[in-house]
């Protein structure tokens, strides 16, 4: 009978006791040194974070990752992908760049084995039949570069360096088809060895005409021409595809002597493209972000929000791959895995992922969003106008131009990056009894001129748990323009402000005041508010030297100085931990009665920005001011119990007082908190007191009645016991509580 219901709960028969859970093995084929081991240290960070979720999720198969290092080569790929092969994994991940994917597809495909690249964006990489790229292509890259030469930075020229390789050409290739329909006047430069990089750098330095410079070129040979150019006296602007939009790019040049001076001094102003930067990015990247921060104790870059992404499809391949494997062999499992993600052939089919969902046209790559960064010392930014798709476009939107076809057929609008900063002034008070706090604090925003019909207003901004106070943004305190041509705005906000106080722990607790705003007519895809990196920095929000220090904030959520050292003064009560601003975004998931958010987006998101300030009460003071009474009155019924017999009722007058006193003081803390409909901490102390209250009563009574009986040293034995109880109750009550403040 046990066998029958084992065979019946378990068809395969392979489940023991104590067996190990069944594994599915995927391989990551990664650039981890050679030239372009940015991209593989970065995809591999994010492939590992989304392996360890799936595991823990205990979900089955368990995923095995094999790491292989093809050190960016096309031999190395080649030597890598024939090791891949040969083992029993079910799929693979990457390679991370074009080439090496173009040396290593064919192997691939022959297996008839999937290759999910990371970071790879060739559009030749896909004429592999089992290549899928999870990030945009090249000619994309070189369309959004010159269309943002042209619509965002209004110009018409420019010098086009082009590697010679699948990388540069197809870079040039979209760059050239978009010039063309846009007009812009463009050279190219091609070029395969350094001594020809070197003439292209002269050409252009001798060029009397200045134009714009576009890298279609890999940051290596990008951080190599570079700063020769700008030694040369030539200001650009300079733009360039992926392989300038990570701050790894930056970093390639740190060793030369003007960037030890001035860090940044090369890269300053540069444009790059980006799949994602984080400063900018959606909730969902946000939450991804402080995960990764908690697993590697740094922000992720774009190549581990790819790899994250390519990472989640292969571990759904993989799995069904072994669910509808036809034999259990890794040929079986690798053709299914393969016809898994040949199926996700449309929006309606495709998997959640960061960037985006995940579905594969025609030539297996992904549609996705495009974002444009800016190096500022050395750091990447979000560039002050963005160009974002638009997936069902309004007649009368493209009949004024706010929406426009990039390409035919694809449509796209501007979308403003507004830097937003605060600096608090002051918090006069805190008032958990009417949900509130005052605050007196400045906030800015800087962001470009409005680019055209339909642009939003950045400084239409509300505070919508403002209760009373002044904010005109028609009225700033000062407003100007800035050497990068952004526009300033500053004003000074004072008033009472709605917040949520968690007050189970009182007087223990931490709470969070919070001072958000959002753009009350513009949805996140026209405007975006994000930290001003260009404020002054501080390692954490500045409250002065005696304050605690509290744990390193994410990317997401920066601390600047934003606290003057005297903010805090008046709260007497209270103890600052910390402060720090971020984006703040709100998702509603409907379509709000939108038939064109039916099937595509399905849900309209706010951009904001928001301040979050954490207090912690000072228990010393707060016990002393409303418990200490409860404490003397705890002594005084004790001390009654050691009244003689004579004083039998005023035993039971001191109790019955105490009680009600007790009462009183609760009532009195109640309000001071408000309407909460919770036990809070210190409400367990007045229970216990009452307690103790009703079991002198109690213990009074029955003395007297054991007198009354004729047992008086049955009544001394009680006087005893109650005394033992009472004192063993309220030690009992002072380790526990003292065991609750360490927790």
């Amino acid at each position: 009978m046990l066998w029958l219901l084992t065979a019946i709960l378990f068809p395969s028969g392979a489940v023991r006791a104590g067996s190990p859970p069944p594994t599915v093995q995927v391989a990551a084929a990664l650039s981890l040194s050679g030239d372009s081991y940015t991209f593989g240290k970065g995809s591999l960070e994010g492939v590992q974070l989304a392996v360890e979720e799936a595991n823990a999720s205990g979900i089955l198969p368990r995923i095995e990752l094999k790491i292989y290092d093809d050190r960016s080569t096309p031999e190395g790929a080649q030597e890598v992908a024939h090791q891949i092969i040969n083992s029993s994994a079910a799929l693979v991940l990457g390679p991370a760049i074009s080439t090496v994917s173009l040396a290593a597809g064919p192997l691939y495909a022959e297996a008839g084995l999937a290759s999910i690249t990371t970071t790879a964006t060739s559009d030749l990489i896909t004429h592999n039949a089992t290549t899928f790229r999870v990030v945009f292509r090249n000619s994309e890259q070189g369309e959004m570069l010159a269309t943002y030469l042209n619509r965002v930075l209004g110009l018409n020229r420019a010098n086009v360096i082009v590697k010679d390789d699948g990388y540069g050409h197809t870079i040039e290739k979209g760059f050239r088809e978009s010039a063309g329909r846009l007009g812009i006047e463009a050279k190219y430069y091609v070029f395969k060895s350094d001594e020809e990089a070197a003439a292209i750098v002269s050409a252009i330095a001798g060029d009397p005409n200045p134009a714009a410079v576009v890298f279609a070129t890999l940051d290596g040979e990008g951080a190599r021409m570079l700063p020769p150019l700008r030694r040369l006296g030539i200001e650009g602007p300079f733009l360039g595809g992926d392989a300038f939009g990570d701050e790894s790019f930056s970093s390639r040049m740190a060793d030369l002597p003007e960037e030890k001076r001035e860090p940044g001094y090369f890269s300053e102003g540069v444009y790059g493209i980006s799949p994602v930067i984080l400063d900018s990015a959606n909730a969902d990247i946000l939450s991804f972000a402080e995960r990764f921060h908690a697993r590697y104790q740094h922000d992720p870059v774009w190549f581990s929000v790819a790899g994250y992404d390519a990472a989640r499809l292969a571990i759904e391949a993989a799995r069904a791959g072994v669910r509808e494997a036809e034999q259990p062999n890794a040929t079986s499992q690798r053709a299914a895995a393969l016809a898994y993600i040949v199926h996700l052939n449309s929006p309606f089919r495709a998997l959640p992922g960061l960037l985006g969902p995940i579905w594969f046209g025609p030539g297996r790559g992904r549609q996705q969003a495009i974002r444009v960064g800016r190096f500022n010392h050395g750091h990447i930014e979000s560039a002050p106008v963005q160009i974002v798709p638009v997936l069902t476009p309004d007649a009368q939107e493209v009949k004024e131009g706010a929406v426009f076809e990039m390409r035919p057929g694809t449509f796209v609008r501007l979308q403003h990056v507004a830097y937003t900063g605060v600096y608090i002034n002051d918090i006069p008070r805190v008032e958990p009894g009417r949900s509130s706090f005052g605050a007196d604090f400045y906030v800015w925003i800087r962001f470009a001129r409005p680019t055209g019909p339909g642009s939003p207003d950045p400084a239409d901004i509300i505070f919508p748990n403002m209760i009373s106070g002044s904010f005109d943004r028609s009225r700033p305190a000062e407003q100007g323009e800035m050497a990068d041509g952004t526009l300033y705005r500053l004003w000074r906000v004072q008033g009472e402000f709605r917040n949520d106080f968690d007050l189970h722990r009182f007087p223990f607790d931490k709470q969070t005041l919070s001072l958000r705003f959002f753009n009350s007519r513009a949805a996140a895809d026209r405007i975006v508010y994000v930290l001003d990196k260009r404020a002054p920095h501080t390692e954490h929000g500045t409250f002065g030297t005696s304050y605690e220090k509290p744990a390193a904030d994410l990317m997401a959520a920066e601390t600047l100085a934003i606290a003057s050292p005297d903010a805090f003064r008046n709260l007497s009560q209270w103890r600052p931990l910390d402060a720090h601003q971020r984006r703040d975004n709100v998702v509603t998931d409907s379509s709000l009665g939108d038939p064109r958010r039916v099937g595509t987006e399905g849900f309209r998101e706010l951009s904001g920005y928001a301040v979050l300030i954490d207090l912690q009460r000072q228990v010393l003071p707060t016990l002393t001011k409303n418990l200490l009474p409860l404490f003397l009155m705890t002594l005084i019924m004790y001390a009654s119990l050691h009244f003689p017999k004579v004083m039998m009722t005023n035993k039971v007058t001191v109790t019955v007082t105490g009680v009600l006193s007790g009462a009183v003081l609760l009532g009195s803390i109640n309000s001071q908190l408000g309407g909460v409909g919770y036990t809070v901490a210190v409400e367990y102390a007045f229970y216990v007191f009452f307690a103790l209250g009703l079991l002198c009563i109690i213990s009074v009574i029955t003395a007297e009645r054991l007198i009354l009986a004729g047992h008086p040293l049955a009544a001394r034995r009680c006087e005893i016991a109650t005394r033992v109880i009472f004192l063993g109750s309220v030690i009992t009550f002072l380790v526990v509580s003292y065991r609750y403040i360490r927790s």
